[in-house]
């Protein structure tokens, strides 16, 4: 499993008439063939900024040409485009082209757990938080986690901790993850995993004044601040959910 992320602005004021044309429209034909899949799409809103997130198996341009080919996608996009910082035309190709190359997100990290070592509640749990960098230094976040260890899986024999992922566009930053348990449990999962952690101090050091992931409080209020608003999460049959 492949994933991706596109990010856009709207225009303030709009994010009531995003959030009705993101969470109301059908769910897209998920068999595309030719070895690619449409595993999943979640949408999140962080003020009027959008977060969409794809889960894919297979070559993303073939998957983003099947989406587009939807007549119900295609009519999602037109009710969309209004509201959009920068109007894009979909229908042009070559300015097609140019949205999804500004829209796309640099991904940084990406890991998926084994399923044998995952503790399967039943159901799973996707947030997405953003980190509050300094202003000019995404990219300097971006590198930290990078190089930052593997989030811990507590028990080498189990763990709630389904797939972490991060994503940068300049200096908006954000960690998509995905748990086997509820959001309190996934919560203190993350804080047992990130607070003390090597890692942690120069994460903080890239942070707005003010802000820390690294002690039992900073990461508290971080976890409950900095959580993008969920508008949509479909999987394909059979995906977990």
């Amino acid at each position: 499993m492949e994933r991706h992320a596109l990010t856009f602005p709207v225009r303030p004021g709009t994010e009531d008439r995003v959030r009705r044309v993101l969470g109301s429209y059908p769910r897209p034909e998920t068999e595309i063939g030719g070895g690619a899949r449409l595993l999943g799409t979640s949408v999140f809103l962080w003020a009027n900024r959008v977060l969409r997130v794809l889960d894919v198996t297979g070559p993303l341009p073939v998957v983003m040409r099947h989406l587009s080919e939807q007549p119900a996608i295609r009519r999602t996009e037109q009710e969309l485009n209004p509201l959009l910082v920068e109007p894009r035309d979909l229908t042009d190709p070559q300015a097609a082209r140019a949205f999804f190359t500004r829209a796309m997100m640099r991904r940084v990290v990406h890991r998926v757990t084994d399923p044998e070592l995952l503790t399967d509640g039943g159901g799973r749990t996707r947030i997405a938080l953003r980190y509050p960098v300094r202003e000019g230094r995404g990219g300097d976040l971006a590198e930290v986690l990078s190089a930052a260890r593997s989030l811990s899986v507590g028990s080498p024999r189990q763990t709630v901790l389904a797939s972490t992922t991060v994503f940068q566009h300049t200096d908006f930053v954000v960690r998509v993850a995905e748990f086997a348990c509820g959001l309190d449990e996934a919560a203190a999962h993350l804080g047992r995993t990130v607070v003390g952690a090597p890692g942690s101090a120069a994460v903080d050091e890239l942070l707005q004044p003010g802000w820390q992931i690294g002690t039992e409080a900073g990461f508290a209020r971080f976890f409950a601040e900095q959580r993008l608003s969920l508008v949509t999460d479909r999987r394909a049959e059979g995906v977990p959910r």
